[in-house]
């Protein structure tokens, strides 16, 4: 069910910018440097292993955005090298599973700024696709938390608990001086793009994340390891 949502947005988005890009009359194809932005949605911790916050939960897919500014650099028309800064929500989510409860989850979001250099290989003989492969680093502006427990029996208070800044106020240090998360991140971006002659574009790229972030330093952590996994869907224009 997962795949065939992420298979329709991705439709959707690239028919939106086909529809868009035929009102444009500009040509990128021959310029060397390229301003561009991007904006889309993640799908995040897929293929997370179980962090046992509740006993009762699982793993499930938390969706999340990403926006951001880039630079590109085309060498010759072949091969292209890509800096960005972005803005990215990340995290995890346990759906807590409960014969007493409706849809309940305890959930982590990690607002990030993030840094990826990827490298392009444009493909075909008008060159608008391309695969890209490269690296990222990342941290965490602020670590929000939020459980949400529904209860079937309108008679039970449901619980909606939201906690921001849980990288310094809301989670103390242990007495070695440890916090229980992480907030930096490094890793590495797959991905396939489709770029237009008028700038306009859609991409997919899959993001794996190699720091651990559960902190296995705190004294009460139980050493689960926990690494963001992501999977983003987007649009950009190249400028």
């Amino acid at each position: 069910r997962k795949l065939k949502i992420m298979k329709k947005t991705f439709l959707f988005l690239t028919l939106s910018t086909l529809v868009i890009a035929s009102t444009f009359a500009r040509d990128i194809s021959e310029k060397r440097d390229l301003a561009g932005f991007t904006g889309g949605l993640t799908l995040n911790t897929m293929g997370l292993q179980k962090n046992s916050t509740y006993s009762n939960s699982k793993n499930s897919v938390k969706p999340g955005g990403i926006v951001g500014v880039n630079y590109e650099h085309r060498c010759k028309k072949v091969f292209a090298i890509e800096i960005a800064l972005n803005y990215i929500n990340k995290g995890t989510q346990q759906l807590i599973q409960d014969p007493s409860l409706n849809r309940s989850y305890y959930r982590l979001n990690f607002h990030s700024l993030e840094i990826p250099v990827i490298g392009k290989f444009y493909m075909g003989k008008k060159k608008i696709f391309n695969l890209n492969f490269g690296g990222y680093a990342s941290y965490c502006v602020d670590l929000q938390s939020r459980t949400k427990i529904d209860f079937k029996n309108s008679a039970i208070t449901d619980i909606d608990n939201k906690e921001n800044n849980l990288l310094k106020d809301h989670n103390p240090k242990d007495i070695n001086g440890q916090r229980p998360f992480r907030a930096y991140d490094a890793g590495i971006n797959v991905g396939f793009e489709f770029v237009s002659k008028m700038g306009l574009g859609v991409g997919a790229r899959v993001q794996q994340g190699f720091v651990d972030f559960t902190n296995p330093k705190f004294i009460f952590n139980d050493d689960k390891k926990v690494l963001h996994t992501n999977a983003i869907i987007y649009m950009l224009f190249k400028i």
